[in-house]
């Protein structure tokens, strides 16, 4: 539905050429021209899109971007994007069955196979009750997860 030409793209670089800031130094004047011409980028495209794609645009490109820095695993993307694919393996017995879905429990068992997450399994075995408080929450942002989890998950 959206389309942007690639002389819109161009004229987006030459107004970051023209306003970003100047330096002597290659790297940093590189530096100054990415930086403008992401903000203006954003700016630009989030102005002509439906407020219900702008949160998905800002996602899809903050991805890209970490990508790119290679600060995003690649089996993390997939399973945050799908929640991880059931390949029929044996799980324990969920202690949670009355409130929570056994989708949920299925992708909680998966999360627990990613290298990053390894452990969360046993440490929400331990602390359930801290998250139905949550997932029973109608402010569950509100909540502070403990550390070393809080770290792990904060790129999501």
């Amino acid at each position: 539905m959206y389309q942007y030409s690639l002389d819109f793209y161009k004229l987006l670089f030459i107004q970051a050429i023209a306003t970003s800031e100047k330096s002597e130094d290659l790297e940093v004047r590189l530096g100054h021209l990415s930086k403008e011409f992401l903000e203006s980028l954003y700016r630009n495209i989030c102005r002509s899109l439906f407020a219900k794609d702008k949160l998905v645009f800002s996602t899809m490109l903050a991805m890209k971007l970490m990508e790119l820095d290679e600060k995003l695993d690649d089996g993390e993307l997939k399973f945050f994007l799908t929640g991880g694919v059931d390949l029929g393996d044996a799980k324990p017995e969920c202690p949670c069955k009355a409130w929570m879905p056994e989708n949920k429990w299925d992708e909680l068992n998966r999360l627990d196979k990613l290298p990053t997450f390894k452990g969360f399994l046993d440490h929400f075995l331990k602390e359930f009750e801290f998250y139905k408080g949550m997932y029973d929450s109608s402010a569950p942002q509100d909540f502070v997860l403990p550390e070393p989890w809080l770290s792990k998950f904060d790129k999501f």
